[in-house]
Order: structure tokens, then C-alpha cells, then sequence
């Protein structure tokens, strides 16, 4: 195994949130994770999938929400 596992601790560090979100997520399954018996665990590269699956680019604005020219 070349990735170390993450905790739910790490995942919160990682991502920024409160590790109880990272818990919460988990017990939802929101969020990728592994079963190691009572312990849950994170792979880095699922992780990455699962931010790259969820990613929300903003939408191009339309023509008519742009200014209009000189005119």
C-alpha cells in the first residue's frame, strides 16, 4: 500500500471542516471511507475523486446578465 490512510481528523485538516462533519459524512456515506472493523479510515486518492466529483464551478453568466457596450 503506496497511501498511508487518513483518520477523521486528518480529513478535517485536509478539507478545512470540523471533524464532526467529516464523522457526520461518514455515517451518511457522503464521503468515501473504508470499514477496518469499528475504525473508518480515508484513502488520500479517494479523497481527491470524491473533491473532483463534487467540485461546483461557477456557471459562465449569460448575455443578457453582461453589461451592454458603449452604444
Amino acid at each position: 500500500m503506496s497511501d498511508s490512510l487518513l483518520t477523521a481528523k486528518q480529513v478535517a485538516e485536509l478539507l478545512a471542516v470540523p471533524e464532526s462533519w467529516v464523522r457526520e459524512a461518514t455515517r451518511e456515506g457522503r464521503i468515501p471511507h473504508l470499514r477496518l472493523g469499528r475504525y473508518r479510515r480515508y484513502q488520500p486518492a479517494a479523497i481527491d475523486a470524491w473533491l473532483t466529483a463534487n467540485r461546483h464551478e461557477p456557471q459562465a453568466a449569460n448575455r443578457r446578465d453582461l453589461p451592454s457596450g458603449p452604444g
